[in-house]
């Protein structure tokens, strides 16, 4: 079993079929959801569309009906992934991510772009498994983090980048401490190897995304895709310790976990108000 075993596929559906079904359908009778920054809504968005950034989702997520079927979408469908997979965990019934996003639809094809179809899916049976599955996701993020900011060490978001390679490592130092307090049968030394042997063939950021390929996609890429990125990446963290936290069998997991997923949050805003600098300096 591979580290990309414990993710599961997010639906998409073209233009097309978005297009074809808004068409057939009543008004009223889906959830459409515009997921990007209030800025880029006011520019455009898909007729009848309601908009909830993806940073504030999860806090508003009882506006949506989760009997009906649902659809996400943002600039490329990166953010709308992340989206789609907060609302599955949340229960929807039917949820699907508009591939390509608003680009798409106004006929903007964007070569290279990263196909983030898989979300997070704890199938762990112990404690220490979710431990070890989210260190290997903390790390890869922190790696990745890392490259963002010397790619763009010569512009304000490479040192924004720089403060969540930090703050990543906080995160696996915290979960590391979480396992030596739960793990009877090791020392946790050879953490997270221990808890998950041979599993660890490949570094993996959230959303099942590995991170070679998130680097080959890198060159050429902007701040902005950059961030939009980053932002799906904080949205899957956040979802993650929020479930994390209710599955958590004792306190201190808990209160660790919901200290996490506040963290993330955090980091969330943090770069959603990046995002907006980014697109105010460059309508």
């Amino acid at each position: 079993m591979g580290m990309i075993d414990y993710f599961k596929p997010v639906a998409t559906w073209s233009t097309d079929q978005v297009r074809a079904f808004i068409k057939e359908q009543p008004d009223g009778s889906y959830n459409l959801v515009d997921v990007r920054q209030p800025g880029e809504y006011e520019q455009g968005h898909l007729p009848g569309a309601q908009l909830i950034p993806v940073k504030t989702l999860d806090e508003r997520v009882a506006e949506l009906d989760p009997g009906k079927l649902t659809i996400t979408y943002c600039a490329a469908g990166v953010r709308s992934r992340a989206a789609a997979s907060v609302l599955n965990n949340a229960g929807f019934k039917e949820v699907y991510s508009m591939s390509g996003g608003i680009n798409a639809w106004d006929g903007l094809v964007a070569e290279g772009e990263l196909e983030m179809g898989t979300a997070w899916f704890a199938t762990a049976t112990k404690a220490e498994e979710y431990l070890a599955l989210a260190w290997l996701l903390e790390d890869g993020a922190r790696q990745f983090y890392a490259e963002l900011a010397m790619h763009f060490h010569e512009i304000p978001a490479g040192d924004f980048f720089k403060c969540l390679v930090a703050a990543e490592d906080a995160h696996k130092e915290t979960l590391h401490n979480l396992y030596h307090g739960l793990s009877t049968s090791s020392t946790g030394d050879d953490f997270p190897g221990s808890a998950l042997p041979g599993l660890v063939t490949e570094t993996i950021l959230e959303g099942g995304l590995p991170l070679a390929e998130a680097l080959r996609w890198l060159p050429g890429k902007t701040a902005q895709q950059a961030l939009e990125l980053a932002i799906s990446l904080e949205v899957n963290a956040c979802d993650r310790y929020q479930i994390m936290s209710r599955d958590a069998v004792d306190q201190e997991g808990r209160q660790a976990f919901e200290y996490l997923a506040r963290e993330e949050k955090v980091h969330l805003g943090l770069l959603s108000d990046e995002l907006d600098r980014w697109l105010e300096h460059h309508r």
